[in-house]
């Protein structure tokens, strides 16, 4: 019983904003945000008929239409926002605060520290670490590259200049310095652990 009234209210809850949305731009949008919105219900009805993988044509229209759910895309949208508030050099309101937030969501997404909190834990375990400890070495002599190759110089990173991720910390059992570097392989993990959290929201809400 309290499963069923949880899916209801979280039910009406996507419906109170999908129809917010609805009245807010479709009477005043153009063509092409009616046409963006009717796609976007279309699919949506379609992903709860026939989920499907990928072998339907659902599933590759619903990765395009949940992208702005996913940290990257929700930023890039706030980004896109925005910019059409830009007059004159500056941004009006709530163009500021959007940019803000878009960068304040990249920052928690891509940076270790922050992200090792939004990664399920067993997820974290099966994900890949970080950058080996292993130098690129760009500029220097023929001895040395030799020498580095065969193992007979050192040529260990140390912690602080290597990209660490949610996994590392996982492993590591504690936070360090390195890990409030942020960096891309950090935010392709949180997007992972953000799509496994939105494919059991899915679940949830078909019943199945």
């Amino acid at each position: 019983m309290f499963v069923m009234l949880s899916r209801v209210l979280l039910w009406l809850l996507l419906g109170t904003i999908i129809f917010s949305v609805f009245q807010k731009f479709y009477p005043s949008g153009n063509f092409v945000g009616r046409l963006f919105l009717a796609v976007l219900l279309i699919v949506l009805l379609l992903s709860f008929f026939n989920p499907g993988g990928s072998g339907t044509v659902v599933s590759p229209i619903w990765q395009f239409v949940s992208f702005p759910l996913k940290p990257l895309g929700a930023a890039i949208l706030l980004m896109i926002v925005a910019a059409q508030r830009m007059k004159a050099g500056g941004i009006e309101k709530p163009g500021g605060f959007m940019v803000g937030w878009a960068l304040t969501i990249l920052l928690i997404a891509s940076t270790p520290a922050f992200a090792y909190f939004l990664v399920n834990p067993r997820l974290a375990a099966i994900l890949p670490e970080g950058q080996p400890k292993q130098t690129l070495v760009a500029l220097t002599n023929p001895g040395d590259a030799v020498g580095i190759s065969l193992g007979t110089v050192r040529s260990d990173v140390p912690t602080f200049f290597m990209q660490s991720t949610p996994a590392d910390v996982s492993r590591r059992g504690r936070v360090a310095l390195e890990d409030f570097v942020p960096n891309a392989q950090t935010l392709s993990q949180t997007t992972t652990a953000w799509e496994a959290y939105l494919n059991q929201v899915f679940i949830f809400l078909r019943g199945r």
